[in-house]
């Protein structure tokens, strides 16, 4: 019986580990994270700086802030689910070699779900701006 063995060794492909991958799956959540923290502290307190609430913020400009901060967090969630999609795509039809690789290809699978996922959440927090006025009172 004769044996045919290929002449040419696979090629090394470059897949995204490292920070490519990390971005994708953390972007999204820590954008998320950070547009909920940083817009409710700046709108806590500039409707309700000492004792008694306001009807208007203490600064006049807040509510553009605020949309800043939302614009800031869609741009990096949608960048985030730019990097998880290619490190899917990437990673697909790839069979891994060693753990670490069905590591790198599980966690690349996985951040398109994260990242999309709040990317909704991102943006549903930006609705409440227009819903809600920013002192409730």
């Amino acid at each position: 019986m004769n044996v045919v063995t290929p002449t040419h060794p696979r090629e090394v492909v470059r897949l995204p580990v490292g920070p490519a991958l990390t971005f994708a799956a953390f972007g999204a959540p820590v954008a998320w994270l950070l547009q909920l923290i940083v817009g409710y502290a700046l709108s806590a307190h500039a409707c309700y700086p000492l004792d008694v609430p306001l009807v208007a913020p203490v600064w006049p400009r807040l509510w553009w802030w605020l949309i800043g901060i939302d614009m800031s967090a869609v741009v990096i969630a949608g960048a985030a689910l730019f990097t998880a999609w290619g490190c899917h795509v990437a990673w697909r039809g790839v069979e891994p070699r060693s753990p670490g690789e069905l590591r790198n290809r599980f966690i690349a699978h996985w951040s398109v779900l994260t990242s999309a996922l709040f990317s909704i959440a991102v943006v549903f927090t930006i609705v409440m701006l227009f819903i809600q006025p920013v002192c409730n009172y």
